[in-house]
């Protein structure tokens, strides 16, 4: 009888635990604003999306459903976001991390220097992707193309 109470509050506090370790994740998606961050994302996306949309429609009343069509996009981009957040992203984090390592997460997004993170991620990413496209990704591209040719005339 004693092992299967045991047994019961082992099961109980390890539910626990993983209860709050997703409130915890949870919170610490909160501080890291990845909503702002996922929809930064999907936002540069959306004007793709609506050129192959736009691409695709063939009659005028196709066409003319144009309007209705970015409503859902927008709709269904903010859902998709929302989804993420409170599921996937969640369960990953959950996966690779610590209840310590996320109150350490936790703390350091709180702080000075997490914020300042967050605020300058996006500046940072679009100025590395800029740097990329204009200097790096040409000189990559060479690279490859010489190595090919070496391939060839061997």
């Amino acid at each position: 009888m004693m092992k299967k109470i045991f047994g019961l509050l082992f099961v109980f506090t390890i539910s626990l635990n993983a209860q709050t370790s997703k409130e915890k994740v949870q919170e610490l998606i909160k501080e890291m604003q990845a909503d702002k961050m996922i929809s930064q994302v999907m936002d540069q996306m959306v004007p793709m999306m609506q050129q192959q949309i736009k691409a695709s429609l063939k009659t005028e009343e196709q066409k003319q459903k144009l309007e209705k069509i970015n409503t859902i996009l927008f709709e269904e981009v903010k859902s998709f976001t929302k989804e993420m957040v409170n599921g996937p992203m969640v369960t990953i984090y959950a996966k690779h991390f610590s209840n310590k390592d996320i109150n350490n997460l936790i703390k350091f997004y709180k702080g000075k220097t997490g914020k300042k993170l967050i605020e300058l991620t996006p500046v940072i990413s679009k100025e590395l992707m800029q740097t990329m496209m204009q200097n790096e990704i040409p000189e990559f591209q060479k690279r490859i193309k010489e190595r090919i040719k070496n391939i060839e005339t061997k």
